[in-house]
């Protein structure tokens, strides 16, 4: 299982980090999430220079830190040019296919909750309904079971994040725990399987774990309590 650490600053922009997920391989991603937080820190000095001014850079307390900015903003100017380019992709090619496969985590979610536990794959199950609303809704890129099975297969490890952002825009209380209700999500397409078959729904091996990782306290989840559990 990969395990990917977000701080403060990167958990307040998590929509960046789902953007560098929507690239369709492993070792896109990876670079894809190198840039978008490089991109985060970006923003962050942004907001300093905006809120405080250049005076601060003058003072012999903060040589280190200017020297550090000065030093890596060759880097952080590169990495912005190619997250703008994922970004691009994301828009014209991946979004549509990320939000299918974060669709069908939730009708997975749904069944689970349900105790019904249907399959993917079997006549009449997930795919199969998630092609037919497609075909009725005119919803192009999700109209055959086999460019599902492919949507899926591809973003199957890394769904429960965009599942746990849905969540949190609609419940806003839970906006500070979405790594935390992505995990309860993670933790239930890993432990339940489908009714008849005794290989869960996502496969842990193939799952992305986002972890929060505190700034001053080191990594851990903010566990605040959720109105629902994968037991």
């Amino acid at each position: 299982m990969q395990t990917v650490s977000i701080n403060e600053p990167e958990l307040a922009s998590i929509e960046y980090i789902r953007i560098a997920l929507s690239e369709p391989t492993p070792e896109l991603r990876e670079k894809a999430l190198a840039y978008a937080k490089h991109e985060v820190v970006a923003l962050r000095l942004e907001g300093l220079m905006g809120n405080l001014g250049t005076g601060w850079m003058s003072d012999p307390q903060n040589a280190e830190f200017v020297l550090w900015i000065a030093k890596s903003s060759s880097e952080r100017h590169e990495a912005s040019y190619e997250f703008l380019r994922t970004a691009r992709r994301y828009e014209d090619l991946n979004e549509r296919k990320l939000n299918v496969a974060e669709h069908i985590g939730k009708l997975i979610w749904h069944s689970i909750q349900d105790k019904k536990f249907r399959g993917l794959h079997t006549p009449g199950g997930i795919l199969e309904q998630v092609r037919d609303e497609a075909q009725k809704h005119k919803i192009s890129g999700a109209r055959d079971v086999d460019t599902l099975r492919d949507i899926w297969a591809r973003y199957r490890g890394i769904v429960h994040l965009g599942m746990a952002i849905d969540y949190c825009d609609e419940h806003p209380d839970y906006a500070q725990n979405v790594l935390y209700v992505a995990e309860n999500y993670r933790h239930g397409l890993s432990h339940f399987c489908p009714k008849g078959t005794q290989k869960p729904y996502v496969a842990e091996a193939e799952q992305t774990l986002f972890c929060y990782y505190s700034m001053t306290s080191g990594p851990r989840f903010r566990d605040r309590g959720l109105p629902f559990s994968v037991s």
